[in-house]
């Protein structure tokens, strides 16, 4: 749910203005205000929160004792959004560490279990000696989700969801971005190899799918991972979430080949899977992943959203290269890729 530390957005304590505790919300979360006073949840801080790229927004409410829960609105067209989270924790409870429900009006407000503001992503960032133990542990949480029958709250993933994250990565990097759009000829080498990367990963073996399994919607909570943000959970290729993990942007800074191939030995141990094979099927989809994840950056620089992504994009348009095979559609991007993306590397 929350991707970001807390705003400088905060409210004072009733003793320091002599207000009632529902005083310290803003006056849009009236309807949260009132939750927590029925369930006893009154905060003495209340401190809105950056919220994710949905419209859903977070307050941290500070409470007696230094106990802290999360205050969460939904608007109402975020509502189906709202079920799809309540059904996902209700399937993932007995398998994943998940937030604890504490309170939901049926309205769009809900109180739930607070994991603190350090992610899994900053704690690995900061903390290189843990790196091992705590991927291990997210590792067997995918794996867990893995097993769990596809409940179908969400379609699965799907040829035209998968190629359109890559229209939009082409778009990205060469319009926007680059602006030097590709011509017909690489073009059609760009939508041929794209064609075929979505076929091929969509007949791969099909497990559940966090679909957001990253180290910004983990945290340690009991000496476990807790997963968050897994209202979008559907059912795709089996790497899916493992390759969400272990190359994403928090962890380009230092993940190596070694630590991620310990990381999938593991993955494939827990699922009883043969090793050479799924490495295979683990490649083309980070590919898959890759390719999408260079078009966000692009897309974010292009716009002025995120400088922070420039210094990113460069180590994700090298992970593709690394991951391009010899296949005819890889070769005709490649010859692309190499005339168009290896100079920005340089």
């Amino acid at each position: 749910m929350i991707r970001e530390s807390p705003s400088r957005n905060t409210r004072t304590s009733p003793a320091a203005n002599g207000r009632e505790p529902s005083g310290l919300f803003p006056s849009e979360f009236a309807g949260l205000a009132v939750l927590a006073r029925r369930t006893g949840y009154e905060p003495t801080l209340v401190e809105v929160l950056p919220g994710d790229v949905g419209r859903r927004q977070y307050l941290r409410l500070r409470l007696p004792q230094n106990r802290n829960v999360l205050g969460v609105v939904y608007p109402p067209e975020e509502s189906d959004s709202r079920r799809r989270w309540l059904e996902a924790r209700t399937l993932l409870e007995p398998h994943v560490r998940v937030p604890r429900l504490i309170a939901d009006d049926g309205e769009g407000n809900q109180l739930v279990e607070d994991f603190g503001s350090e992610d899994l992503a900053a704690r690995l960032a900061s903390r290189p000696s843990e790196r091992g133990a705590q991927l291990g542990a997210a590792v067997g949480a995918a794996a867990a989700i893995a097993a769990i029958a596809d409940p179908g709250v969400n379609p699965a993933f799907d040829f035209a969801l998968f190629r359109r994250e890559l229209e939009l990565a082409r778009e990205a990097v060469f319009d926007l971005h680059l602006r030097q759009p590709l011509s017909a000829p690489e073009r059609k080498a760009h939508d041929g190899w794209a064609d075929a990367l979505c076929r091929e990963v969509l007949a791969h073996p099909r497990a559940l799918c966090h679909r957001d399994f990253h180290g910004n919607n983990l945290f340690l909570a009991d000496d476990r991972v807790a997963a968050i943000d897994f209202q979008d959970l559907r059912t795709g290729p089996d790497a899916y979430d493992l390759a969400s993990l272990l190359w994403e942007r928090t962890t380009l800074d230092w993940m190596t080949p070694e630590l991620a191939q310990e990381m999938i030995q593991e993955f494939v141990r827990r699922r009883s899977l043969e090793l050479a094979s799924f490495r295979r099927r683990f490649d083309r989809v980070l590919l898959q992943r890759a390719w999408k994840v260079c078009g966000t950056f692009a897309r974010a620089v292009s716009q002025g959203r995120g400088e922070v992504y420039r210094r990113y994009l460069p180590a994700e348009i090298a992970l593709v290269g690394r991951l391009l095979g010899d296949s005819e559609p890889d070769r005709g991007f490649r010859r692309v890729y190499e005339a168009r993306l290896v100079p920005l590397l340089s």
